[in-house]
């Protein structure tokens, strides 16, 4: 199999799972994301330069699901960065909850509740 062809055949398995990616656990789908972007430069490294007519067709689609495919991981990325925010903020959240005047002080020391 030419470089070219298993460099399309692995983009092409990598834009899949992305699409099903409501579906995978997100760990799972970043640990195949690392291994795609390693086989990746590796079949890169492969290629030569020297094409014939079917193979050059192929890198003309590889090149437009790579972009689509580099589209999804960014949205991915975009929607596990909220995610991460949400969570952080949420923890922030809890915490004054838990331990309302944990950030009040006091000159002295002491805080004194004025409420009635």
């Amino acid at each position: 199999m030419s470089a070219v062809k298993a460099l399309y055949t692995l983009t092409k398995q990598m834009h899949d799972r992305f699409e099903k990616a409501d579906v995978i656990d997100r760990e799972e789908l970043i640990y195949e994301f690392n291994q795609f972007v390693e086989k990746r430069g590796q079949l890169i490294g492969q290629l030569d330069g020297n094409y014939t007519d079917e193979e050059r067709e192929l890198a003309q689609e590889l090149l437009k699901l790579d972009e689509s495919l580099r589209q999804q991981a960014d949205h991915y990325m975009s929607s596990f960065q909220q995610d991460i925010g949400k969570f952080k903020k949420q923890q922030i959240g809890n915490r004054k909850y838990i331990n309302p005047y944990q950030n009040l002080r006091g000159k002295d020391g002491g805080f004194i509740d004025t409420r009635n």
